[in-house]
């Protein structure tokens, strides 16, 4: 993806020389800050071992217990250290153990994808588009989760409903081995998580990261390792590609003011064809309708492989099939399309 970003930058340049120029100005470094700053929290909570000790007692649970469990994990996983995070240790873990039980994983996988997803727009900082949209915004932390909160309960109700179609799969138990645990690195990672959000609730974004660069050097260097530079990368070039071609459609008249149900729809269908991180870039500038803005994105996230980022990693892992992969997401897709829009149009949410 990143050298398709490139490519496109380039492209982009060729057409109009005075995008270089530009480019610094597009870059959300707010959003960038934060980003990195929960890289490294994420990472030091993940070596911790606490969210894989939960897990794996989980796993050693037997058909609905385990499924419905699975699910709420992975949306407070992903809820606390991002959906990309959450994904990185459970599909592995949902592999291994339907593997053991002899049962096919590809629809659990899906699920926990988006519950992942799910999960990850109840909080500011559960995914790059909710970050760029507190960050960019200037949100308080809890006029966010007013508004990402029903989000959240209805789309786990509805992914709950679409689960129910798992019972009576994988009811052998799984055997795991006992993880052990760093305390010293689980305590750290959720006290650098609350520093982080009392800082960017002040708008200290940048020093955010200096502490939490400080911290994870003191408590586990090989944190600083861990962090993935080229989704960095990525989310720059995101930022210069998608905020150029917000301006060009923006200076054509392409794309309008939008907000209310318009920019709902519009905003989760867009993410559909370019992810909800670029339509949340592209439409940024076109609406002071933030709430609209956040349940259409999040909103995005399932259907299409596209939708989000973290879908890839799914399918990365565990070497799942699209179309195992869109008979699940793309229904879920469609209903919490119908469910929200409705909301939407008769104006009781968001």
């Amino acid at each position: 993806m990143l050298t398709t970003l490139i490519l496109v930058y380039v492209l982009l340049l060729i057409l109009d020389p005075s995008f270089l120029y530009r480019s610094p100005s597009y870059v959300n470094l707010e959003a960038i800050s934060l980003i990195l700053s929960f890289m490294l929290v994420s990472k030091l909570m993940d070596i911790s071992g606490v969210f894989s000790r939960v897990s794996t007692w989980i796993l050693s649970l037997r058909d609905r217990k385990r499924i419905i469990l699975l699910l709420i994990t992975s949306e407070l996983v992903a809820a606390l250290l991002m959906n990309d995070t959450a994904l990185f240790f459970l599909i592995p873990l949902v592999v291994t153990l339907y593997r053991i039980t002899g049962d096919d994983p590809s629809d659990m996988l899906v699920l926990v994808t988006i519950s992942a997803n799910v999960g990850s727009a109840l909080t500011p900082f559960g995914n790059p588009q909710n970050i760029i949209i507190w960050s960019h915004f200037h949100i308080h932390a809890i006029s966010f989760l007013r508004v990402s909160f029903p989000f959240f309960l209805l789309s786990s109700i509805l992914l709950i409903i679409f689960s129910l179609r798992l019972s009576g799969e994988g009811e052998g138990l799984a055997r795991v081995v006992p993880i052990r645990m760093d305390l010293k690195s689980a305590i750290s990672a959720v006290l650098l998580l609350a520093v982080n959000l009392v800082l960017a609730s002040y708008g200290y974004y940048l020093m955010g990261v200096v502490v939490s660069l400080l911290i994870s050097l003191m408590v586990r260097k090989e944190v600083i390792g861990g962090v993935d530079v080229p989704l960095l990368a990525i989310f720059t070039f995101l930022f210069m590609d998608f905020g150029q071609l917000s301006h060009v459609l923006g200076s054509m008249g392409v794309i309008p003011h939008l907000d209310g149900v318009a920019l709902l729809a519009t905003s989760a269908l867009l993410s559909q064809v370019i992810s909800n991180v670029s339509a949340t870039i592209t439409l940024l500038n076109h609406t002071t309708d933030w709430r609209s803005l956040l349940v259409g994105v999040n909103l995005g996230g399932t259907g299409f492989i596209v939708g989000s980022m973290a879908n890839f990693i799914t399918l990365r892992i565990a070497d799942l099939k699209l179309w195992k992969f869109h008979r699940i997401a793309v229904p879920f897709f469609l209903a919490s399309a119908a469910v929200f829009i409705c909301l939407a149009w008769t104006g009781i949410y968001p």
